[in-house]
C-alpha cells in the first residue's frame, strides 16, 4: 500500500511539474506578444513589460485562489464521503452534532463550488478583455504604420518642391538682376539715342519683361502648392495625434 501511495504521489508531482512548466512557457509567449503590441502605445518595451507583469500578476493571483478553492472543495468532498461511508457502515442515524457537521460541510462545499465558478468566470472575462485589447492595438499599429509611411512620402515630396522653389528663386533673383541691368543700360541708351529708334533692343527688352512676369507667376503657383502640401501634412499629423489619443 505504501509503495502504491508513493508511486501515486511521485506521479502527481511529475504531472504538476509538467503543468507548471507548460503554464510558464505559455505565460512567457503571451507576455512577449503583449509587450510588442503595447510597446508603441506605452512609450517603449520597458513600460509595456511592467504593464503586462501587473496583468499577469493579477491572473496568477486569481489562478492561485481558484486552485486553493478547488483543493479545499476536494478535501471537503473527501470528508463528506468518509463520513457517509462511516455512517452507512455503522447503520446509524445521523443525529445531533454529527448531522450539524455534515450539513455544515455540505454548505461550505457548495460555497467553495460557487466561488470557483465566480473566479473562473472572472478569469475568462479578463482573458477575453486582454485578447480584445491586443487585437485592437494591433489594428491601430497597422493603421499608424500606414499613415507614417504616407507622411514620409509627403515629406519627401515637400523636400523636392522646396528644392525646386529654391532653384526658381535663384533664377528669379538672377533674372531680376539682369532686368535691372538691362533697364539701366536701356535708360542710358535712351538718353543717348532713344529706345524707340531701336526696334531690336525694344523687342528684347519686352521679351525680358515677359519672361520675368512668367517666372513670377510660376513662383507664386509653386508657393500655393507648397502651402497646400503643408496643410495636408498637418492634417495627417492631426490624425496621428487623434489615433494616439484614442489609444490612451
Amino acid at each position: 500500500w505504501k509503495a502504491a501511495h508513493s508511486a501515486r504521489r511521485r506521479g502527481g508531482e511529475e504531472r504538476r511539474a509538467r503543468a507548471g512548466a507548460e503554464w510558464a512557457a505559455f505565460q512567457a509567449r503571451k507576455k512577449a506578444v503583449a509587450v510588442v503590441s503595447l510597446g508603441r502605445r506605452l512609450g517603449g518595451r520597458e513600460a509595456a513589460a511592467k504593464a503586462v507583469d501587473r496583468i499577469q500578476a493579477g491572473e496568477r493571483d486569481k489562478e492561485e485562489r481558484v486552485r486553493e478553492a478547488r483543493v479545499e472543495n476536494i478535501k471537503l468532498k473527501h470528508e463528506i464521503q468518509n463520513l457517509e461511508t462511516i455512517l452507512k457502515a455503522q447503520g446509524e442515524q445521523v443525529e445531533g452534532q454529527h448531522f450539524m457537521d455534515f450539513e455544515r460541510m455540505k454548505k461550505e462545499s457548495q460555497k467553495h463550488s460557487e466561488k470557483i465558478d465566480d473566479l473562473s468566470d472572472e478569469i475568462l472575462k479578463l482573458q477575453k478583455k486582454v485578447s480584445n485589447t491586443v487585437h485592437i492595438l494591433s489594428q491601430f499599429r497597422e493603421k499608424l504604420q500606414f499613415v507614417e509611411a504616407e507622411n514620409e512620402g509627403r515629406r519627401a515630396e515637400l523636400l523636392d518642391i522646396e528644392t525646386v522653389l529654391s532653384q526658381k528663386r535663384d533664377i528669379l533673383t538672377k533674372t531680376k538682376q539682369a532686368r535691372d541691368r538691362l533697364r539701366r543700360n536701356n535708360l542710358k541708351l535712351q538718353q543717348k539715342r532713344g529706345l524707340l529708334g531701336n526696334e531690336t533692343l525694344l523687342r528684347d527688352f519686352e521679351e525680358k519683361v515677359d519672361t520675368v512676369e512668367l517666372l513670377t507667376q510660376r513662383l507664386e503657383t509653386l508657393k500655393c502648392h507648397h502651402a497646400g502640401l503643408i496643410l495636408t501634412c498637418r492634417g495627417i499629423q492631426k490624425k496621428i495625434k487623434e489615433a494616439n489619443s484614442s489609444l490612451s
